[in-house]
């Protein structure tokens, strides 16, 4: 087999290298257009879970990189004028430059032709031409993936952060976070080493900051501007040390990905595919890892089509579950402004969580006394006088003037079985059985604020009778739990939308919700006429509604509204915005619940719609529930410890066992209500 790759970096040589091993047999070509000891950047990270895969795929080449590697197994993070030091992580480093001549030699043993300074533009160069697989291994800026634009269909997300990437002679002895706070702004350092001599200094900030600082001189390209300014802002921490530059421009983080991965014998692999956020340090592992992935798929398969299919078939998954993790992460560092108010250990714990696949068990068995800090932190918060912090689910929630016994709620689930709007036997069963069974607070499937248009079989608050009924289940539940009332407004059928009626109908609901003795409310934005307006942008007709509403509802009673996320940063934009126009008309709680159809198609993920809820919990104030996510107790301890949320709503765990919170409390050995000083 005749295998060419456009690119000689880590993608590209490693390839050749695992397809020599696996057959001598190949012609493997490498065409790069630099020299061979041109390169950019100054380390590499790997963890010890990429090493294990570099040994079982090259036990040689693995030996030699490891043998110059720069090992270490603690984060630490300078915040607000403290140094915390998280341990348990281990990774290790290489230069970008030793890691290069480490890869060119094994392939140049393995007898891999490699052309240097040898740029090629056409795919019918003579040194392309007759391969049976081109391997598109050039870069973020492929000129094959943009060429071949509606096959591989990509989609670059061009993020507004800037950062530039430098070297320092700092002797760095763990991966380090500088979160330099200045008047010029926040700047954010990720340093970690990459010899005895030698680390990684990549600064990055907000554009506001970049320009505030007078970084953008020249579009950002003057290098010695940047050392300049650069050291003086970190004198302190570079402490007579020095910045060392190598291409160190300012730019913005692309994220690539393609809708797909290959045509015909063409196949993108490394960044040309897929990038991922320096944040989590995992461009040169997928790339590398993508070569193992190919190789496999190039030697099982009959065919090169098949193969190249096979490939994208096994290896996307991995891919953007990773690509997941990497936009939670550089979603973090974007708005670490907002996490800039929280204790230190919490922020510490936020910055370890940030990619959203880390568990509150994870922690502790990494980093016991970082967890142990953080329990501590919240149950001191609530008031828990307990010796030993229950878990982070487990500690009373306040909100507003509202105290659970817990922070697990059981999300709105429709039962459809309220006979003209009247809820029954089926709702006090239903809702009062998982209040029995521990959690701190049950929400109410929706309720029809008006007496037409909602679906059939959904309960209603408007006649005396549905009013009637649902005191009944309230005073039930109350004997167990706290109960959320959650409305919705719906329009006749061919109705116009009225704000007029719909801010009376709701004024009225909301006065009876408050007698039946709900103890918080929240509205449904994300179906009927609010909905409407909100995904219209009329943010005034709907303030004014939920106003109106609010001055019908108890004050100290939490009162809130049902966004829902629709999985994209421009919908979550769009959802704060709205929310802080909200929270000017009296919302003080956001419900945030994920769209059915972006959770389908996003990639798998425990903890719902996190992000969105952190952002409006951190950056407005806003108290949280998260909806959807696992009955995980570890992932659900993590996002409350994180901050991200004040509440977890689970709906199938709770509806297919109502005793779930019971038995979780057994498990960890603690009670459903935690011990909370009087």
């Amino acid at each position: 087999m005749k295998i060419v790759s456009i690119g000689g970096g880590p993608a590209g040589l490693y390839l050749g290298i695992l397809m020599k091993l696996s057959s001598h047999k190949h012609q493997v070509t490498v065409i790069e257009r630099n020299r061979p000891d041109d390169t950019f950047g100054f380390g590499v990270v790997f963890s010890d879970a990429t090493l294990g895969h570099l040994a079982a795929a090259d036990p040689v080449s693995h030996a030699a990189i490891t043998q110059a590697f720069a090992r270490w197994d603690d984060i630490e993070v300078h915040v607000g004028g403290e140094v915390l030091r998280s341990t348990g992580h281990g990774f290790c480093g290489i230069e970008r430059r030793k890691l290069l001549q480490l890869l060119q030699a094994r392939a140049a043993e393995l007898g891999v032709e490699i052309h240097y300074e040898r740029p090629v533009t056409r795919l019918d160069d003579e040194l392309v031409r007759g391969a049976d697989v081109v391997v598109a291994a050039d870069g973020i800026a492929s000129w094959i993936r943009t060429e071949l634009a509606e096959h591989f269909r990509p989609d670059v997300d061009v993020r507004p952060n800037r950062f530039a990437w430098l070297g320092t002679t700092v002797p760095y002895r763990a991966f380090t976070f500088i979160f330099k706070d200045t008047p010029l702004g926040l700047f954010r350092v990720h340093a970690y080493p990459y010899s005895d001599t030698g680390s990684t200094f990549i600064v990055e900030c907000t554009d506001e900051t970049y320009r505030r600082a007078g970084l953008d001189v020249a579009g950002g390209t003057d290098e010695d501007r940047t050392i300049a300014i650069l050291s003086d802002v970190f004198a302190a921490e570079l402490g007579g040390h020095k910045l060392i530059k190598n291409r160190s421009i300012w730019r913005n983080f692309p994220t690539v990905r393609t809708a797909r991965w290959c045509h015909k014998n063409i196949v993108l692999i490394g960044d040309a595919v897929h990038t991922a956020h320096f944040s989590i340090g995992s461009g040169t592992k997928l790339a590398m890892e993508d070569g193992i992935a190919l190789r496999d798929a190039l030697v099982a398969e009959p065919d090169v089509e098949s193969a190249l299919a096979a490939y994208e078939i096994r290896r996307r998954p991995e891919v953007e579950a990773l690509q997941a993790a990497a936009q939670a992460s550089l979603e973090w560092f974007e708005g670490t402004e907002r996490y800039l108010k929280l204790p230190p250990a919490q922020f510490t714990y936020s910055l370890m969580t940030r990619s959203l696949r880390v568990s509150h068990a994870s922690v502790q068995r990494r980093d016991p006394p970082l967890a142990a800090a953080v329990e501590e932190l919240l149950a001191r918060r609530a008031g828990v006088t307990a010796s030993s912090p229950p878990p982070p689910m487990f500690v009373p929630a306040q909100l507003g003037g509202l105290r659970l016994a817990n922070r697990i709620a059981l999300a709105p689930w429709a039962l459809g079985a309220a006979e003209h709007g009247v809820v029954g036997d089926a709702h006090l069963v239903f809702l009062g059985g998982r209040a029995s069974g521990g959690v701190g607070l049950v929400m109410t499937e929706t309720i029809a604020a008006g007496p037409a248009g909602a679906p059939a079989g959904t309960p209603g608050i408007v006649t005396d009778d549905q009013t009637v009924a649902w005191r009944r289940v309230v005073d039930f539940v109350h004997g167990q739990a706290r109960i959320g009332a959650q409305l919705g407004a719906f329009a006749p059928a061919g109705a116009a939308t009225d704000a007029a009626r719909v801010g009376d109908e709701l004024a009225e609901a909301v006065r009876r919700a408050a007698f039946v003795g709900f103890d918080a409310l929240t509205l449904q934005l994300g179906a009927g006429e609010l909905a409407r307006w909100l995904d219209a942008g009329d943010l005034a007709v709907l303030g004014d509604v939920v106003a109106r509403a609010r001055d019908a509802w108890p004050a100290g009673r939490p009162f809130g509204v049902r966004v829902v996320d629709h999985g994209t940063v421009a919908a979550r934009d769009a959802a704060v915005a709205a929310a802080a126009a909200l929270r000017g008309r009296g919302v003080d709680l956001a419900w945030v619940a994920a769209c059915r159809e972006a959770a389908a198609a996003a990639p798998a993920t425990r903890v719902g719609p996190a992000q969105l809820a952190d952002r409006l919990r951190n950056e407005l104030g806003l108290a949280t529930v998260i909806e959807g996510v696992a009955a995980v107790p570890a992932d659900l301890d993590a996002l409350i410890a994180a901050g991200r949320c004040d509440l977890v709503a689970l709906d199938r765990p709770l509806v297919v066992d109502p005793g779930f919170v019971h038995r979780a409390a057994e498990l960890v050995g603690v009670a459903s209500t935690a011990q909370v000083a009087s």
